[in-house]
Order: structure tokens, then C-alpha cells, then sequence
């Protein structure tokens, strides 16, 4: 009889360990769970730097120089890219009266800028750039495509024949329109400059990206 009772105790405590061991592991894992679970502000934050992208980039419409007739709106703006990193009043080359800049910093992985800048007259968009990265490779193309291209193509054909640059400044449309791309062409930033005028190149310099 002592013999049962002794047996009966010892499974008694075996079973209870058991459920404790189990216990404590079932809230160390819901622990782990919630503890890689973003919350709402994190989750809105990440959306909104995949926000941030070269497509999304190009939706923005850069407005007439004077006024900013035609240009997007900031609504629009933060509508695709959220709310800047930094606000500043700036003078942009062209413009003749000082514009509203915002800048955003963290960006899209998909987009491998450094920072992209959009400026405003009158609420709407009259320049827009964005600026390579110094981290990780840097996207090069051979330099024979750059002297191939002649003065008078225009941006979209060199858009075309380059691919996509890496950085790029819009200010203005039409005649009084300009435009910069930066090509890399060596891995260690030595780069060229290429400007148009009413979409037309008419200037190809070397430069860096660094």
C-alpha cells in the first residue's frame, strides 16, 4: 500500500512539471510572437517609405516655373510619398520666387537614392530630383554610350538608351524646362552630367557622384 501511494505522488508530480513545462513554453512563444509583430505606427511607416519609389517618383508633374500651372499638388505628393522628413524654404535655379522643398531620406529598398527632394510654388510641384547612394554597388554604365549620344537627343530617348539614371533633377516643362541626369560610369563614382533644355541635350560633362 505505502509502495502505491509513493507511485501515485511521484506521477502526480510528474504530471504537474509536465503542465508546468508546457505552460511556460506556450507564453514564451506567444511572447516570441508578439515580439516580432509591428505595430500600427511601424506598419504605416513601412508602407509608407515603399511609398517612396522611382514609379511613384515619376507620377509626380513638375508645373510651369511661374505660377506651378500643371504641377502636382503637396497633397498629392504626401498622398504617394507620406509626410516629409524635412520642410525647408529654398530658392531653386529658374524659379524666380523661393519654393517650399520637402525631403525624404527613407526611402523604398527597391529605390538605391539617397534622398529625393520635390519643391513647391503656390502648392504645386515645380522641381523634383533625387540623389544616388554612396552604399552598396553603384549601377554603371559604359562610357562609350555617353559619348555616342549627340547634343539634341532628346530626354526620353536618353532615357531609353541609358536606362534609368542615377540621380536626377527636373525643374520646370516646356522651353523653359530643365533637366539633369547623372549617369555612373566607374565603380569608383566617376560619373557624367548630362543637361537638357526644353527636353534637348545640350551639355555632356564629367563629374562624380561622390
Amino acid at each position: 500500500m505505502k509502495k502505491a501511494a509513493t507511485f501515485t505522488v511521484a506521477c502526480i508530480g510528474t504530471l504537474l512539471l509536465a503542465g508546468c513545462t508546457h505552460s511556460n513554453t506556450t507564453k514564451k512563444s506567444a511572447k516570441d510572437h508578439y515580439a516580432i509583430q509591428q505595430t500600427p505606427a511601424q506598419f504605416k511607416h513601412d508602407r509608407a517609405v515603399e511609398g517612396i519609389n522611382l514609379a511613384n517618383f515619376n507620377r509626380i508633374n513638375i508645373g510651369n516655373i511661374n505660377d506651378g500651372t500643371d504641377g502636382s499638388s503637396q497633397q498629392q505628393v504626401i498622398k504617394l510619398f507620406g509626410n516629409p522628413e524635412h520642410v525647408s524654404r529654398v530658392f531653386v535655379k529658374g524659379v524666380s520666387k523661393k519654393t517650399t522643398q520637402y525631403i525624404w531620406k527613407d526611402v523604398s529598398s527597391s529605390f538605391p537614392v539617397s534622398k529625393v527632394k520635390v519643391q513647391f510654388l503656390n502648392h504645386l510641384a515645380v522641381g523634383k530630383s533625387y540623389f544616388p547612394t554612396s552604399k552598396g554597388n553603384i549601377k554603371t554604365i559604359p562610357k562609350a554610350k555617353i559619348k555616342g549620344l549627340h547634343l539634341g537627343t532628346t530626354y526620353q530617348s536618353v532615357i531609353d538608351a541609358l536606362g534609368t539614371p542615377n540621380g536626377q533633377t527636373i525643374v520646370g516643362q516646356g522651353p523653359l524646362s530643365g533637366k539633369y541626369l547623372l549617369y555612373a560610369v566607374g565603380r569608383k563614382g566617376s560619373a557624367y552630367d548630362l543637361t537638357f533644355t526644353d527636353d534637348k541635350l545640350n551639355n555632356k560633362f564629367k563629374t562624380s557622384i561622390y
